[in-house]
């Protein structure tokens, strides 16, 4: 659940503690997923090497100018109409049921809802959460960067594989209990 706090922090507007948090999210990455800590060394790198002021710009490049990759989940699930007006406004009282506020910002965004899921007790609801909304929208989202190069791509691609895993995980437990049910049933 930490993870979900640190790419919270990352794909947020960039605040000058971004440094830190890329290298704590690399860090706790490189224990268990080696691939995801490397897309997210790569990003540690540009942050380095890169000035403030420029990250901001590639930040607002990246999500909000072009249009290419909006952050916002409900956006890449519903497009901009009704449908998605009725997810945010469902967003909401989950987030209301947890005693989560969204601040300033839309709740379909992909870093308040990362910080959502990182307050989230229930392991099912966070993974049914996940498969839900935030994996079809990240997968769309990294669709958006055919062909257009930006940094924040390795952070989404390192997201997709964090969650992906939990994803397998939950899918492989589900499976077990599903057989140990069937053989205490004695099917």
């Amino acid at each position: 659940m930490r993870l979900h706090g640190l790419f919270a922090d990352i794909l947020e507007s960039p605040k000058p503690s971004l440094s830190h948090q890329v290298n704590e999210c690399v860090s706790v990455l490189s224990s268990s997923q080696r691939e995801a800590a490397g897309l997210m060394s790569r990003f540690k790198r540009f942050v380095e090497e890169t000035p403030f002021r420029q990250i901001e710009e590639i930040y607002g490049e990246t999500f909000r100018h072009e249009g290419v990759c909006y952050p916002y989940v409900g956006y890449h699930l519903f497009g901009d109409g009704s449908h998605r007006k009725v997810f945010l406004a469902g967003l909401e009282e989950q987030y209301q049921i947890h005693h989560f506020f969204a601040a300033d910002e839309a709740a379909d965004h992909i870093g308040i809802m990362l910080r959502f899921l990182a307050r989230v007790g229930d392991e099912e609801e966070r993974e049914e959460f996940i498969f839900l909304h935030i994996l079809p929208a990240l997968k769309r989202m990294l669709r958006g960067f055919v062909g257009r190069r930006t940094p924040y791509k390795e952070v989404l691609r390192a997201l997709l594989l964090v969650l992906r895993e939990g994803q397998e995980t939950q899918n492989d437990l589900a499976l077990l209990r599903r057989e140990a049910s069937e053989f205490s049933q004695g099917r």
